[in-house]
């Protein structure tokens, strides 16, 4: 019965790269108190919202594409729904942008922004893949026997 349910891949590596951000800016603040005030008010700490940037937009798409892929559950909850057509819209949404700002980027945001397209799609081709192979096991076919040209 557990072969009939659809398998989840949980994506660990942002949290690896937030754990490290964290304490580079936990480092930094310690090292130079009044820099990390700056950047404190820069990214909106206490007014609720951080400044809006290219980064933040390509940030909040990214966490959206995130959570329609499962890899992160929504506040409040431990339980993750995976909305195929919603990730692929974002992710779609995110290429267009690229494609609109090419030239218009600094190298940083340009690699950001390439580095988070190339992880969500990996993550989103594991999703679909695990989706078909859920749909075969359901219709009695061990996805693992095929074989191509049969």
């Amino acid at each position: 019965m557990a072969d009939d349910q659809a398998k989840i891949f949980i994506d660990e590596d942002w949290k690896e790269k937030v754990r490290r951000e964290k304490e580079e800016a936990s480092k930094k603040a310690v090292e130079t108190p009044a820099a990390a005030e700056a950047d404190a008010q820069d990214l909106g700490e206490g007014q609720g919202m951080p400044e809006p940037t290219f980064t933040t937009l390509m940030s909040t798409l990214s966490m959206q594409a995130m959570l329609a892929l499962g890899v992160i559950a929504p506040r409040e909850t431990e339980q993750v729904m995976i909305d195929l057509d919603q990730a692929k819209f974002t992710i779609d949404l995110l290429i267009m942008l690229r494609e609109k700002t090419k030239g218009n980027l600094s190298a940083e945001e340009e690699g950001e922004l390439v580095a988070s397209l190339a992880d969500l799609q990996r993550v989103y081709v594991a999703r679909v893949q695990q989706y078909q192979d859920h749909l075969m096991r359901n219709a009695g076919v061990d996805p693992a026997n095929l074989r191509p040209g049969q």
